[in-house]
């Protein structure tokens, strides 16, 4: 399944095709991969973004819904960052990483859609490793069951 792809896991969110797990192309620059979950409907996104500062991002959803966007750091450094995105189905959304997992080099962040929804992202090379690592109380908590948003 393609997915939406988000810049660097230092960083945030950008466009192309990919899977949770990899990138598309292993040998484009600043490919990290990234991974959504809509908390009210268990919508799942996948895809990738690129640049080590700002880039292009992109995910398809689990209903089939293709998105694209930009994302950027912002002044606050490693791990911070804000990506704004426009789905092919007429939804928009903006996302903010504020937290980096340093163990599994995961970027995580919240973001919302034009309508209010509220979704979370998490982007990195490690995504299986982050998740496996949260208590199974946490991971019961999400709506997405981590084995849909990363395929093993």
């Amino acid at each position: 399944m393609r997915a939406i792809c988000l810049a660097s896991a230092i960083a945030v969110w950008p466009a192309i095709s990919c899977a949770a797990a990899e990138c598309a192309d292993p040998q484009a620059p600043y490919c990290v991969p990234f991974v959504g979950c809509v908390e009210a409907t268990g919508e799942v996104f996948r895809g990738e973004t690129y640049g080590a500062r700002r880039g292009p991002l992109w995910a398809t959803s689990s209903t089939g819904a293709r998105c694209y966007g930009r994302w950027r750091r912002t002044l606050l450094g490693l791990g911070f960052g804000v990506a704004t995105f426009r789905c092919q189905d007429g939804r928009i959304g903006r996302s903010t990483y504020t937290y980096f997992e340093k163990r599994s080099g995961t970027a995580v962040g919240n973001g919302t859609f034009g309508d209010g929804t509220r979704v979370r992202f998490w982007a990195g090379w490690n995504l299986e490793g982050y998740f496996a690592s949260r208590a199974p109380d946490e991971r019961a908590r999400l709506a997405c069951r981590p084995s849909e948003m990363v395929p093993g």
